[in-house]
């Protein structure tokens, strides 16, 4: 009987302990339940991004100038470094520092340093390749050396397999995945893709038990530029040729189409993307957009066109053109001496008359009204941008309401307003592809799929644009001022262009310190290729046929060959 009370206090002394631990239990679920999943999340559970690797940008054929390959940037917590110290056994910092630095090209000794400061976040290194990264990871695993403390952070590793080949056109890329300039910032939200989100679930090994998908990762689209490598290389060189030989501060050389497709878009002196620290900041800007300068003769011929398509003059009109002319308080003379002559619109630009342009421009505002010739520079897209998508282009024209009495002395000659040798290429393009103005383009195709373009404007019916097209290939002619330029078995068409370079703090033009550029196209009767260059204040001054004309003349040659064009005389 003892023995069975002995039983039944035991029994419920028990009974009362497991009801404590229970009720214990379920206090402790419930009050700690958070902080007990804080703890396990963090133990468990991480989260990354998933690289969206940038879009490539390659030429018309597929040549890659643009590529990227996966890449983190690669930190340390040195605060979990030391830590490894406690381990049995322990880690030193050393062992570690050794793997990264081997692995990843880095000193030793400055690796060492980052792992020891007691920091919670510095770099090792920015945009390191996925593949020094794994080999890393690798090498350590079969060391067993623990990588603790390192994170990584996605980025795309952006490379320029032509080096500085059209350097200032592509742009540039940063480490932290932001686009610089150029085409990589123009067309950055076509490149850079989405990054996608993931969340890890670890075992205590650190082995992956499973992975949540959050967003999806969409990679960038990849682009064709309509620019030819080989055409834009030999545009590179002749201009290289350009700058050793005449010294400007910088040029510029464009190449394109009919139907306003570039192929070429070359600046000198050239700049690597892979290193644009490399160059002076002046120098990193593409010219061919940026460039704002006073077009000189090259602009007589928009001065011709509106006459002839407003039916002012004809091919047979004459002038008479005396050696110089007062117009208000000015006095415009032409570049050669000479007595009075009689022209025809096509002799004024063979031998660029600026009293014959002049008057030209003036017979057009006295017949269509005084806002005429105003009116033909903006249908030929001057003081507007080209629509080519680049942030940088410009180009100031004068209004008409400001006009002085001597600015249909300046503007028909090519003075007193600015341009682009972009404008000046794509306003050759209309004259050379029957008169339709169209924006130029850079873009062939965005994600394997056509790029849309706008439908162009016609400004010029097809004879007048024809009737110019011969009068310009004057200027390549015995008398004309590019006659020293030619390719053998070809015509070529165009203008040459000399003007001087106004000074803001003189308040005035100086001399020998000019522009010279030359515009046109090859052949003149058929167009293949318009080519325009420039170069802005060659040592010591320069004409537009003596500086810039015989570039023009080796990327023509280049071109015809290597488009394989039939000859024409």
């Amino acid at each position: 009987m003892y023995a069975d009370r002995r039983l039944r206090v035991l029994f419920t002394v028990a009974m009362v302990l497991v009801a404590l631990a229970g009720l214990r239990s379920v206090w402790f679920a419930l009050a700690k339940a958070d902080t007990l999943s804080v703890r396990a999340t963090g133990q468990q559970v991480t989260q990354r991004k998933v690289l969206a690797l940038r879009g490539e940008i390659a030429d018309r054929h597929g040549t890659p100038l643009a590529v990227s390959e996966p890449a983190a940037d690669v930190a340390v917590s040195s605060k979990q470094v030391l830590e490894l110290r406690t381990l049995k056994p322990p880690q030193q910092p050393a062992q570690m520092a050794q793997v990264i630095a081997e692995s990843l090209g880095l000193d030793e000794d400055e690796v060492l340093k980052a792992l020891t400061t007691g920091k919670s976040f510095e770099y090792l290194g920015r945009s390191v390749p996925e593949t020094k990264i794994q080999a890393m990871k690798d090498r350590a695993k079969k060391l067993g050396i623990r990588l603790t403390g390192l994170s990584y952070e996605p980025r795309n590793r952006r490379s320029y397999p032509g080096g500085p080949l059209a350097g200032q056109l592509l742009g540039g890329y940063g480490n932290d995945d932001k686009a610089l300039s150029g085409l990589e910032d123009a067309l950055d939200d076509t490149l850079k893709g989405t990054y996608g989100e993931e969340t890890l679930t670890n075992a205590g090994s650190g082995n992956t038990l499973r992975t949540r998908t959050d967003r999806p990762m969409v990679p960038g689209k990849d682009v064709s530029l309509t620019l030819d490598a080989n055409i834009q290389k030999m545009t590179e060189d002749a201009l290289g040729e350009l700058g050793q030989t005449y010294r400007p501060k910088h040029a510029t050389a464009i190449v394109m189409q009919p139907d306003g497709e570039i192929l070429s878009m070359a600046n000198w002196p050239r700049v690597d993307p892979n290193d644009p620290a490399g160059a002076p900041a002046e120098y990193r800007t593409n010219l061919a957009t940026s460039l704002t300068y006073e077009p000189g003769s090259t602009f007589k011929a928009v001065a011709v066109a509106g006459a002839l398509q407003d039916r002012v003059v004809t091919p047979e009109t004459k002038f008479v053109v005396p050696p110089q002319m007062q117009v208000a308080d000015r006095v415009i003379k032409d570049s050669h001496d000479h007595g009075v002559e009689t022209l025809t619109p096509g002799g004024i630009l063979a031998q660029s008359s600026n009293v014959g342009a002049i008057k030209i421009g003036m017979a057009l505002n006295d017949k269509r009204g005084e806002g005429a010739f105003d009116g033909w520079m903006r249908n030929f897209g001057f003081g507007a941008k080209t629509g080519l998508g680049l942030w940088e282009e410009q180009g100031l024209l004068p209004k008409v309401a400001d006009y002085s009495g001597s600015t249909m002395g300046n503007l028909p000659i090519g003075q007193g307003q600015l341009v682009t040798p972009l404008q000046i290429a794509n306003a050759y393009a209309t004259i050379a592809n029957g008169g339709v103005i169209r924006h130029p383009t850079l873009l062939k195709t965005v994600g394997g799929r056509p790029a849309e373009r706008a439908k162009g404007k016609r400004i010029l019916r097809p004879q007048v644009a024809q009737e110019l097209r011969g009068m310009l290939t004057g200027v390549f002619e015995p008398g004309g001022t590019a006659s020293e330029v030619h390719v053998p078995g070809y015509t070529l068409a165009g203008k040459t262009g000399t003007s001087n370079v106004y000074d803001e703090k003189l308040g005035e033009y100086v001399e020998n310190r000019n522009v010279a550029s030359i515009a046109g196209f090859a052949p003149a009767s058929n167009p293949k290729v318009i080519i325009v260059v420039v170069a802005d204040e060659p040592a010591g001054g320069g004409y537009g046929a003596t500086v810039a004309g015989p570039a023009f003349g080796k990327i023509a040659r280049y071109a015809m060959q290597y488009l394989q064009v039939p000859t024409n005389k």
